[in-house]
């Protein structure tokens, strides 16, 4: 019987960094684009914004299959119950709403008539379609899943163990 890794593999790793990465920076466009981006920059913005998602939907599937082809570790140690099933959910609905995220922002595009590829989009383009509303509500939730996913990681780091070892950083040794 082979055992259970505590770590998760280097392909996940990788991933989960570059993920996280990606999805910082869409979440900054996103808000600079709608919000503060001076009006020259303001189509450069969406087309890096949407460029984004494309290769952030990549990486996930990426994710997907690297998660069921490498075996990952159990819960980190001196989980409770409810500690645990919040760690399970958290990273469930992570993937479930950047996964929605992304198909909104694709939605939002299409039922504007757009192209669903970055290059040519402009800002005037976009028309007020209920997706608009959704693809906002559901990156605040995908913010909040995500202050939830580092405040559990850092209580976790500081009160019981090396926890960011499991994705590549050893920080105690």
């Amino acid at each position: 019987m082979t055992e259970k890794p505590t770590t998760y593999g280097k392909m996940t790793q990788i991933l989960h960094w570059v993920a996280a990465l990606l999805i910082f920076m869409a979440l900054t466009f996103g808000t600079v684009m709608t919000k503060f981006a001076p009006e020259d920059m303001v189509d450069k913005f969406y087309n890096n914004h949407v460029a984004g998602g494309w290769v952030l939907l990549a990486l996930m599937v990426m994710r997907l299959f690297a998660r069921l082809a490498e075996p990952a570790p159990d819960a980190p140690e001196g989980l409770s119950g409810t500690r645990a099933k919040l760690f399970t959910w958290n990273h469930v609905l992570l993937y479930v709403f950047i996964f929605i995220m992304v198909g909104s922002g694709v939605g939002i595009l299409s039922m504007s008539g757009l192209s669903i590829f970055p290059g040519s989009l402009t800002a005037n383009g976009i028309q007020k379609v209920f997706t608009i509303s959704l693809h906002d509500l559901v990156s605040k939730i995908v913010l909040l899943l995500i202050v939830m996913h580092i405040g559990g990681v850092l209580m976790h780091q500081f009160t019981e163990s090396d926890v960011l070892s499991r994705m590549g950083l050893k920080l105690k040794k």
